[in-house]
C-alpha cells in the first residue's frame, strides 16, 4: 500500500452545505456521544468523504441545538478515534486513512479478488428465513425466535473457491433484506452498501475440513483451513454473524478490526 502524504499536503474536499444530511440523535446515553454517533452514521453512510469537511462547530452547534462546548467534546471525541481530523485552517474532515481504518476489515471478498486481477464469481448455495433457538442455531446477541436470515455462499477465484460464506443477518432489525435475492449482489457488498455498521468483532482460528467443507471447498478431508468469525453492529443493534472459512494456501487476508478499537 503506497504511504499518504502528511495531512498537511492535503487541501479539504468542500462539502456542499446545502445538501447537509439530517443528523438524527438516537436518544442514548450523554448528548455528546449522541452527537457523535449521529456525525459516524453519516460518515459511514458515505455522505461524508474522505478529506470532506465537516460542517462547522457553530454550525452543528446550531443544527442539534446544544452548546458549542457539548459540540467539541463530540467531535474532539471523533477525533481521537482517528475517524476526523482537525486543521485550524482547514477545519474538521474525514480522516484520509478512514477506508484503511474503518472500510477494509469489512471489505468484500471480491474486492479482493479483481485487485489481484482474477475473475470473481459467487453461488448462493442455500438461502432461507428462520428463527433464533431453532434448527440448532442460536445467536446469543439477539432473544429466542427472532428472524433470521441464513445465507450460505461460495466465492470463486479464477474457477477456484477461495471463501465459503455461511451467515446470519438480523430480520427483525433490518426487514428490508428478508426479500432480497442476492442474485446480482453478494451478501456482505450489499450489506455494505444498504446497512451502516459501528462496531465488528473478529475471531480469527484455524480448523481441518470435514468432508462437507472439503467437497465445498474443493480441498482434500483435513486440510488447513483459515476461518474468520465476525459479528458487526450498529448502535449496539446486531446486523449480521458470519463464519468466512477459506482454504489455507489459497487466500490471505489484512485489516485492522474496528472503529472503537482505532483509538487503542
Amino acid at each position: 500500500m503506497k504511504s499518504k502524504a502528511p495531512n498537511a499536503t492535503r487541501e479539504p474536499v468542500k462539502s456542499d452545505m446545502s445538501k447537509t444530511p439530517s443528523f438524527v440523535l438516537d436518544g442514548q446515553g450523554p448528548l455528546f456521544k449522541q452527537i457523535g454517533r449521529a456525525v459516524t452514521e453519516q460518515i459511514l453512510k458515505g455522505r461524508y468523504k474522505q478529506g470532506e469537511k465537516l460542517p462547522s462547530e457553530a454550525e452543528l452547534t446550531e443544527i442539534f441545538n446544544t452548546s458549542r462546548q457539548t459540540v467539541n467534546k463530540a467531535i474532539t471525541e471523533l477525533a481521537k478515534s482517528g475517524l476526523v481530523e482537525r486543521n485550524r485552517r482547514a477545519g474538521t474532515v474525514v480522516s484520509w486513512q478512514f477506508q484503511e481504518r474503518f472500510v477494509l476489515p469489512l471489505r468484500d471478498v471480491s474486492d479482493e479478488i479483481e485487485q489481484a486481477k482474477q475473475i470473481y464469481e459467487y453461488r448462493i448455495l442455500e438461502r432461507r428465513v428462520m428463527h433464533n433457538g431453532k434448527g440448532g442455531v442460536t445467536w446469543p446477541a439477539l432473544p429466542a425466535n427472532a428472524r433470521l436470515l441464513y445465507i450460505e455462499a461460495i466465492h470463486l477465484a479464477d474457477g477456484l473457491p477461495v471463501q465459503l460464506e455461511t451467515r446470519y443477518i438480523n430480520v427483525d432489525a433490518f426487514p428490508q433484506v428478508e426479500h432480497e435475492t442476492f442474485k446480482d449482489i453478494p451478501p456482505s457488498k450489499w450489506l455494505l452498501d444498504n446497512i451502516p455498521w459501528s462496531e465488528v468483532d473478529h475471531t480469527v482460528r484455524a480448523t481441518n475440513a470435514s468432508a462437507d467443507l472439503a467437497n465445498k471447498l474443493g480441498v482434500k478431508v483435513g486440510a488447513a483451513l483459515l476461518v474468520v468469525d465476525r459479528q458487526t453492529f450498529h448502535r449496539g443493534q446486531p446486523i449480521t454473524v458470519v463464519h468466512l472459512t477459506y482454504p489455507g494456501d489459497r487466500f490471505s487476508i489484512k485489516g485492522r478490526f474496528s472503529l472503537g478499537q482505532a483509538a487503542d
